[in-house]
């Protein structure tokens, strides 16, 4: 167990004023190494030793970011991985074992924002973590939730979630009823990342209706009734391997 994780585990946080990274990794070595390598480059650490820590973490801690071992002990990285993602926004980067390509295709596939082989190389993991924290522009991580009523007005999209009803440009727009929840729940986060997992975990309540590919194609048929150009949208934005957002 690291100093970092006996601090929080003693209620004392990180300072202020740093990212915060959470690494989630049964291997000791590993961990320490990497929880070390990080904050030699200004990062605040914590560190979890399972998973059942680790969702712990990301409650209390708010992390900006999680390196996650796809490999854990106590259960499959992608398993907590899911877990997290259903509580949380943060972007997670996994840790796959060189020769196990099937890993790192199932972590992105599930919603990754980025992986990387194990050992990481210092230079590397600091670098792919810097990416990620600029794509998603370290945006403050909030519960996803809809107003029950109320208008939205973002940019060119107006939205009365009360009545149901759309306008784009000063122009009424008919959008389905998942379209309409869809894009109700990127409004209502502005600005904020919302994961895959938790726009289907919104929208779709039957977990029987829940696919990913379905998810696609209703962001695809909203992008054509938002955007002036829906093949270089401006405002339904992928974050690429995390989930989407609204920009007004």
């Amino acid at each position: 167990m690291t100093l970092a994780l006996r601090e929080v585990e003693s209620g004392v946080l990180p300072p202020a004023g740093h990212p915060t990274i959470l690494i989630i990794d049964d291997d000791t070595q590993s961990r320490e190494w990497m929880a070390a390598t990080l904050s030699v480059e200004g990062f605040d650490v914590v560190t979890a030793t399972n998973g059942d820590v680790g969702a712990d973490l990301v409650r209390s801690v708010s992390p900006s970011l999680i390196v996650l071992d796809a490999q854990l002990a106590d259960s499959r990285g992608l398993g907590v991985f899911r877990r997290i993602a259903s509580i949380s926004a943060v972007p997670v980067i996994m840790v796959t074992s060189r020769d196990d390509e099937l890993d790192a295709v199932l972590a992105l596939e599930a919603g990754a924002a980025d992986h990387i082989t194990k050992p990481p190389r210092p230079r590397e993991l600091t670098a792919r973590i810097r990416a990620v924290l600029r794509r998603v522009g370290r945006q403050p991580l909030q519960v996803v939730s809809i107003a029950p009523e109320g208008v939205y007005t973002l940019g060119p999209v107006c939205i009365d979630v009360s009545l149901r009803e759309t306008a784009v440009r000063g122009e009424m727009v008919e959008l389905s009823r998942k379209e309409f929840d869809l894009l109700a729940l990127l409004i209502s986060e502005a600005g904020h990342v919302v994961t895959r997992q938790q726009c289907m975990e919104r929208i779709w309540k039957d977990r029987a209706k829940r696919d990913s590919r379905t998810l696609d194609t209703h962001v695809k048929r909203l992008r054509k009734k938002v955007e002036l150009n829906p093949g270089d949208p401006q405002h339904v934005l992928t974050v690429r391997g995390i989930g989407y957002r609204f920009k007004p």
